[in-house]
């Protein structure tokens, strides 16, 4: 009698979960099967809010997500039920890894309203990140953007973590309203030269290639844009819990499920005493109902409000037996749907299957050989079925072989640097080498120019017009004749001035005491002193004649063609503005031109000392009636450049003297600023250096590669946390079905170091 290959089991009956992605401006509901140790999507939904999240009413807020949830639930059994519920929410919500009260709050109201029961939470960003990171064998260094209607979200990623996130209304288009975000991100100095664009389509994507990203943004060079599909943020959140449950994730999330093709079958209860999760510093943690409850904000019969927050659970309480490279926010392994014990017969009977299916294709070979005829000429100890186990045997040592040579393994260290800051004044000298002990560093003295144009508007202020003309009739009432030079003076009894166009002679008085007198008379025209109708004035106008008392004027006639108006005249402080200004409006033309201008391993100081106009050429003088005034000029700038190694070295030497000798500085986190920068003579410049250093603890990594071959994950994980600073460790297999072992040979080992923000 013949037995069978495998014993038949008892049909296991399939679990059911709820993900609530909580994002900007929609909230989607995925439903997954677990079954076997394999996790399946077998629906989702999205619904739109009217506003942000934020702002919506809870009502609605109920309602919309009430919405998704039935309309998947609506294609599936009536038996299923999917209250167990992880939320994927932002990491905004969040506040020293918990949940801040007032969005616990809206979420107990939408658990308790729903029905719902809330086993963990994870931030969107991060489990994106760790499937970027899984898909692409390494810790993502990228700019992640979430674009919406009515805000825009911008993360930088940083190997693997979220450093920074930022949001701002959109601007004219997403690009720009992205690079106005980049602007205001303060914790890196260089971005990475990535950008992956969440919800976006081609178009969005060429609007971001076709961008011109603004010159001040640090990017290495033209950053790469690609797009994430609208299904990512699902896939992302259903692989994190997939992954902490140590099963595997079928089917693809675009596709779309219909009724016959999910036949779940009878659902299961929640047992009473159903373990829980929680989110604690980026990590799910396995806790009994009530506490977790309680940590996570939904506690029966009890007011959120005025409860205080529970402590943190002892780091040494949690069991890391298992530490997967793309887990979602370093979650530990023990977190799981169903009881420990059953992930290894799961992973046994992953890999018996595996065994069966390559024994199965091996008998079928071995029966298609014509024994007799291949081995007839073998010895008699080789003849006959015994000969096949020879290829049998081959393939055994080819497969330890194989064990042994082709697994590779990728260990990720977490370390806490350790932050040193250091203030000292030096030197930048044109004539001298670096030299630390002196604080002196080398410089040379870099110049540019640029050219350009300037406008601004009179400030000025001018009255013109013209002198009013007239005749007068001189009188000499003297005894003799009178001449009168041109130009002498005629003043009227109310103040306004003239003056005679030529000279004139005026005969003496003539007749006598008895006769009376008759005055010399003569004519002569005259011209106001000053511009203005008040110098128009009226016929027989008495005027008096300056420096004597016996002759006087009169007009028989008014003058006129006095004018007067006020004008706009270019200013000699217009022209001080645009001497000042040019030169301030072409320094960060002249930064981006100098920084090419010089090699690949200079710096240039962020201020010139020195800048100088040629070539000035106003198009208007002072006084000249304008409404504005133009400079067209050459400024010239001096600056100063250092070679990078030598601020470096020089940095370097005062850290160490507050470093020990195991401690190396990590050049990837070196902060170096130069400020108060003063010319002092022609070859020195003094400046301020203020230095931010990220010390690592120095570690041999061929001598660690060598203590690691061989071990398990957890002897090898205790090894790695035994060195200072050493805050997490992660181990990822590229065959991810064989045991937790670092692989034997230490050139299979790749060492990833990450420093912790």
């Amino acid at each position: 009698m013949k037995l069978p290959f495998a014993l038949p089991k008892q049909k296991e009956k399939p679990e059911y979960f709820l993900a609530l992605v909580l994002r900007n401006e929609l909230v989607n509901a995925v439903v997954f099967e677990v079954l076997a140790g394999k996790i399946k999507v077998v629906g989702q939904h999205k619904e739109q809010f009217d506003n942000l999240i934020e702002e919506t009413p809870l009502e609605e807020l109920l309602q919309k997500t009430d919405k998704a949830i039935s309309t998947i639930e609506s294609s599936l059994s009536e038996s299923v039920e999917t209250i167990k519920t992880i939320f994927g929410i932002k990491e905004s919500w969040t506040e020293d890894n918990k949940i801040k009260k007032d969005y616990l709050l809206k979420l107990k109201r939408v658990s308790d309203e729903l029905g719902l029961a809330p086993i963990g939470f994870i931030i969107i960003f991060e489990a994106i990140a760790h499937l970027i990171q899984k898909e692409e064998g390494a810790p993502a260094t990228l700019i992640l953007v979430e674009t919406g209607k009515k805000i825009v979200s911008v993360a930088l990623i940083r190997g693997g973590k979220i450093t920074e996130i930022r949001s701002s209304e959109p601007l004219e288009n997403i690009p720009l309203t992205v690079d106005t975000i980049l602007k205001h991100f303060t914790s890196i100095e260089v971005l990475p030269a990535r950008i992956v664009v969440f919800d976006g389509d081609e178009d969005r994507s060429q609007e971001f290639i076709n961008h011109r990203w603004s010159k001040t943004l640090p990017f290495l060079h033209l950053p790469q844009v690609s797009t994430l599909s609208p299904e990512f943020d699902a896939r992302a959140l259903v692989f994190g819990a997939a992954t902490q449950m140590g099963f595997e994730v079928l089917g693809d999330l675009t596709q779309e499920k219909t009724e016959e093709e999910i036949k779940p079958l009878e659902s299961e209860k929640i047992p009473d005493n159903q373990e829980e999760f929680e989110h604690i510093e980026g990590k799910i943690t396995q806790v009994g109902k009530e506490s977790s409850m309680e940590y996570f904000g939904f506690i029966k019969d009890k007011d959120i409000t005025k409860v205080p927050s529970p402590a943190k659970q002892d780091e040494t309480s949690r069991v890391p037996d298992q530490i997967l490279e793309d887990q979602i926010s370093e979650i530990p392994e023990e977190v799981q749907l169903k009881e420990k014990s059953m992930q290894f017969p799961v992973l046994a009977n992953s890999l018996f299957l595996i065994i069966k299916s390559i024994a199965q294709q091996l008998f079928l070979a071995l029966k298609k050989i014509p024994v007799k005829k291949v081995f007839s000429n073998l010895p008699v100890f080789f003849s006959g079925r015994l000969a096949l186990l020879i290829p049998v045997i081959l393939g055994l040592v080819l497969i330890i072989l194989a064990y042994v040579f082709i697994p590779r393994a990728t260990v990720s260290i977490g370390i806490d640097p350790k932050i040193v800051k250091q203030d000292q004044n030096i030197i930048f000298s044109t004539s001298s080498k670096t030299d630390p002990s002196n604080n002196i560093v080398s410089a040379e003295l870099v110049s540019i120019s640029e050219e350009g144009t300037i406008t601004t508007s009179a400030t000025g202020k001018k009255e013109v017009g013209t002198k009013a003309k007239g005749t007068v009739t001189i009188f000499n009432n003297s005894s003799k004749t009178e001449t009168l030079p041109s130009g002498t003076k005629l003043t009227s009894a109310n103040g306004p001035e003239f003056t005679t166009d030529k000279s004139v002679t005026v005969a003496s008085a003539s007749g006598d005491i008895f006769t009376g007198t008759t005055p010399g008379k003569a004519n002569i025209s005259v011209t106001s002193s000053e511009i203005g109708n008040e110098y128009n004035l009226p016929s027989n106008t008495k005027l008096s004649v300056s420096g004597s008392s016996t002759i006087a004027a009169k007009n028989d006639d008014p003058f006129s063609g006095g004018t007067k108006k006020e004008i706009k005249v270019v200013s000699k402080e217009d022209i001080e503005k645009l001497t000042e200004e040019l030169p301030k409006n072409l320094e960060k033309k002249a930064k981006d031109d100098l920084s090419k201008k010089i090699s690949d391993d200079k710096v240039l100081l962020p201020q010139f000392i020195n800048q100088s106009l040629k070539d000035k050429d106003f198009n208007k003088d002072v006084g000249d009636e304008a409404s504005q005034v133009t400079l067209k000029a050459v400024v010239e700038y001096q600056g100063i450049s250092y070679a990078k190694k030598d601020l470096l070295i020089f940095s370097d030497t005062l850290v160490r003297n507050q470093a020990s000798a195991d401690l190396v500085i990590d050049p990837d986190n070196l902060r170096v600023e130069v400020k108060d920068i003063k010319q002092t003579d022609d070859n020195e410049t003094s400046a301020n250096l203020n230095i931010i250093a990220s010390l690592k603890p120095k570690i041999d990594e061929t001598k660690l590669k060598k203590d690691l071959a061989g071990k398990s994950f957890e002897n090898a994980e205790k090894l790695i946390l035994e060195i200072n600073q050493v805050s997490d460790v992660n181990f990822s297999l590229n065959i991810p079905f064989l045991p937790k072992r670092i692989p034997f040979m230490a050139g299979s080992i790749k060492l990833n170091f990450i420093t912790n923000d």
